[in-house]
C-alpha cells in the first residue's frame, strides 16, 4: 500500500491571504499608535501647564512677591502668543517684565501638534499675588491637538480667583467644550 504524500509549504493563495491579513493588522495598529501618541502629547501638555502654574503660585507664596506667567517677546515684555516658550518671573513693580531680568522657569508648552490659545482679553499673562491668589482678572487657556486623521482634541484650563487651574475636556470627541454657563468653545480654524 502506498502512503499519500503530504505537501509542504503554502500555496500562493494561502500566502496572499496571510500577507493581506498582516497588512490590514499593521495598518490598524499604525492608526491606533498615532492616535495614542497624539493623546499622550495632549495629556503631557496639560500636565506641564499645571506644573508651571503650580510652580508660579508656590514661588509667589514662598518669596512673597507678585509673580507673572507669560510668553515673553524679544524685548522681555509679555505677549499673547502661548505657542512661544512661557516664562515665570517676579514682577514686584507689576510692569509685566522680569524684575532685574530674573526668570525662574521657562517651559515649552506647545509643540508641532499642539496649539495654545489664551482667553485673557488680550492681556496674555496670568499673575499670582503673594498670598497665592490670582492677581487681577482671571483667564483661561485652550489647548488644541491637531492630527491629520483624528478629530481635534480640545481642553480648557481656567485659572480661578483662588489661584487654581480647573480643567475641562471634550469628553465626547466632537471638538466642542460646553462651559457650565452655556458658552461653547472650539479650536480656531487654522
Amino acid at each position: 500500500m502506498q502512503t499519500p504524500k503530504l505537501s509542504q509549504g503554502f500555496t500562493l493563495t494561502e500566502l496572499a491571504v496571510t500577507l493581506l491579513l498582516i497588512g490590514l493588522l499593521a495598518g490598524l495598529a499604525g492608526n491606533s499608535w498615532t492616535s495614542l501618541v497624539s493623546s499622550t502629547r495632549h495629556v503631557s501638555a496639560i500636565n506641564e501647564t499645571h506644573r508651571v502654574f503650580a510652580f508660579a503660585r508656590s514661588y509667589a507664596i514662598n518669596k512673597r512677591v507678585l509673580t507673572t506667567i507669560c510668553p515673553l517677546s524679544s524685548s522681555m515684555t509679555c505677549t499673547d502668543d502661548w505657542n512661544k516658550p512661557v516664562s515665570v518671573f517676579p514682577d514686584e513693580d507689576n510692569d509685566k517684565r522680569p524684575d532685574g531680568g530674573k526668570i525662574h522657569r521657562i517651559s515649552h508648552l506647545a509643540n508641532s501638534n499642539l496649539d495654545f490659545y489664551s482667553r485673557t482679553a488680550g492681556r496674555g499673562y496670568f499673575q499670582f499675588s503673594p498670598d497665592g491668589m490670582s492677581h487681577g482678572t482671571m483667564g483661561s487657556l485652550i489647548i488644541c491637538s491637531r492630527s491629520s486623521k483624528d478629530p481635534v482634541e480640545i481642553s480648557y484650563l481656567a485659572l480661578n480667583i483662588g489661584g487654581r487651574l480647573r480643567h475641562l475636556r471634550d469628553d465626547n470627541g466632537d471638538g466642542v467644550i460646553k462651559l457650565p454657563w452655556g458658552v461653547s468653545l472650539t479650536c480656531p480654524k487654522t
